[in-house]
């Protein structure tokens, strides 16, 4: 999510034979993949189907008055985490008072963490507009090297505005002030749920999108200075909202240009957590 940075983008070319080679992998269906002797076990799994989110998983991030541009606008109301009919709803939200945003945070920080295995996450937008940023996403539980991106960053999902595609981003460093970014784009059925996850193996980063591989990442060439990967990982689930340009930061969204169809609404229907059997 933080993105004062160059992107290195690489795009995933639809005509490239290794991608579609590799599209049959499914986060689904390599649960237990005998064929090259990977296991995996279930050790987390949120349907949401309370009337709230569950506390020995989840805390909301603290309301904030300044910070970096995904979190600035966090305010710690339940309304805007609300587990209703099975989902969990993160909202982001106009405050007409202030004429400021009102955003959604909740991470299993301290509570939650895996190093190797796989994250799936089924989710829909229910509303999106202008300067809606709704992301599910990975960091460190325990940094291998201190500080942002040094520690390096998982971007599982993003999406921007009324995108019909959504961003999957690695962040990292070479440990030589050089901020290095690993990207691609996949789309989406903009209506409908929508699944999301990566597999988390040592030295590698495959993720998807609905079942099909979209990107894999190695420790190989520049990226393989410093591999921040080999570490625990816990969940972040918000949705950030730009302001009008009153704070001055850079929204990789852009300005909210009109409140009329806000809030914005992401729909989260599960989490699960495979872990990988060593």
């Amino acid at each position: 999510m933080k993105i004062n940075f160059k992107l290195q983008f690489v795009q995933v070319c639809l005509g490239t034979f290794f991608f579609l080679l590799l599209a049959s992998c499914s986060v689904n269906k390599n649960i237990n993949n005998s064929e090259n002797g990977i296991r995996y076990n279930l050790v987390f799994e949120d349907k949401f189907n309370g009337d709230a989110y569950n506390t020995k998983y989840w805390t909301s991030l603290p309301t904030q008055t300044s910070g970096a541009a995904w979190n600035r606008y966090v305010v710690k109301d339940p309304t805007l985490a609300e587990v209703k009919n099975g989902n969990l709803h993160m909202r982001a939200r106009w405050n007409t008072k202030t004429d400021l945003p009102e955003t959604g945070a909740i991470r299993s920080q301290d509570k939650f963490s895996f190093k190797y295995g796989k994250i799936e996450v089924k989710a829909k937008f229910n509303s999106a507009g202008q300067g809606g940023w709704p992301a599910i996403w990975l960091m460190p539980q325990n940094e291998i090297y201190k500080g942002w991106p040094n520690g390096g960053e998982i971007d599982i999902m993003e999406r921007l505005n009324n995108d019909d595609f959504v961003h999957q981003v690695v962040h990292q460093t070479d440990g030589e002030a050089m901020k290095n970014s690993f990207a691609t784009t996949a789309p989406i059925n903009v209506d409908a749920y929508n699944t999301y996850g990566i597999i988390k193996l040592p030295n590698r980063i495959e993720f998807y999108v609905n079942d099909i591989l979209t990107m894999v990442h190695e420790s190989k060439g520049e990226f393989e200075k410093r591999w921040p990967f080999e570490t625990d990982f816990y969940i972040i689930l918000n949705h950030a909202l730009a302001d009008k340009g009153q704070s001055g930061i850079y929204y990789w969204p852009g300005k909210v240009t009109s409140t009329e169809n806000l809030p914005y609404e992401m729909a989260i229907d599960y989490v699960k957590v495979w872990e990988l059997v060593e």
